[in-house]
């Protein structure tokens, strides 16, 4: 039964996850300010994560809702992150991506860094969402694989 949820879990995460959609920013409609603010805040997220300092982040402004999310979780996923990764390394930005928006949504960009981890071959990108109005981060990625 546990396999089958699990399964279940996977499968559904997935789907969701398949919906989105994003496009690809050419290199010349790059907004360096937004990518230099995602570097700066990925960085001093694995430097607080690696000291242990779980205070808040007084440089940045954050999406409320990733604030109170980060603000909750910070702590058990620096551990996780640790434990399954080791220490993470920003190289350097790879490239940026527009998430396809509606009138519903605000545009948001997904501005991608290689990335080495200490514990996990597999693992390349640290990716951080961003609003394009404002520069206000809405949240930070860790996978394999670019969109």
């Amino acid at each position: 039964m546990k396999n089958f949820f699990y399964l279940f879990a996977v499968s559904i995460s997935t789907i969701l996850f398949s919906q989105k959609s994003y496009t690809k920013i050419c290199n010349s409609k790059i907004n360096n300010e937004r990518v230099q603010i995602s570097e700066q805040f990925i960085k001093e997220y694995f430097n607080k994560c690696e000291n242990k300092d779980f205070s808040k982040f007084n440089n940045f402004i954050l999406d409320k809702r990733f604030e109170r999310k980060l603000n909750e979780t910070y702590e058990k996923n620096c551990e996780e992150s640790s434990q399954n990764n080791g220490k993470i390394t920003v190289k350097k930005f790879n490239s940026a991506y527009l998430q396809d928006y509606t009138k519903d949504q605000d545009p948001i960009e997904y501005i991608v860094f290689d990335a080495d981890f200490e514990k996990s071959k597999d693992m390349k990108f640290v990716c951080v969402w961003i609003y394009r109005d404002q520069s206000v981060i809405s949240g930070i990625w860790i996978s394999k694989e670019k969109p």
